[in-house]
């Protein structure tokens, strides 16, 4: 059994909690699936950016119904750490790490909501599903 995962963007924790069940797709917010590919965004931004994970806070449950599926609000300075990456930056690390085009377009994908999300003020948050 896998872990799902996505990545999406909430005007409010409040429109975040309504993803827990059916997923961010299905209550049509912005998102990026990520679903067996990346787990821990914050350690890819540190990764890509070259800053030491320490920089960026934890994230923070926002709602977990205690047997398969939980949001996580993921920490502000990563996702502003994340917007701030450009396309130099995801060149050479998909160089080093020898990622497939898909992989850094999937990234790319996600610097963009984190773009998003800090232009309209709004959380960056991860769902997961057991």
């Amino acid at each position: 059994m896998g872990v799902l995962v996505d990545y999406f963007t909430a005007d409010s924790e409040l429109s975040a909690r309504r993803a827990l069940s059916p997923g961010p797709a299905a209550v049509n917010l912005p998102y990026v699936d990520c679903k067996g590919w990346i787990d821990e965004l914050a350690t890819m931004v540190a990764e890509i950016s070259g800053r030491d994970l320490s920089e960026f806070g934890d994230s923070e449950v926002v709602v977990d119904d205690g047997d398969a599926a939980g949001v996580e609000r993921m920490a502000p300075e990563a996702v502003a750490a994340l917007a701030e990456v450009d396309d130099a930056q995801f060149r050479a690390y998909a160089e080093d790490a020898l990622l497939e085009d898909y992989e850094v377009e999937r990234m790319a994908a996600l610097r963009d909501l984190a773009r998003e999300a800090v232009r309209l003020n709004h959380g960056m948050y991860r769902w997961s599903c057991v």
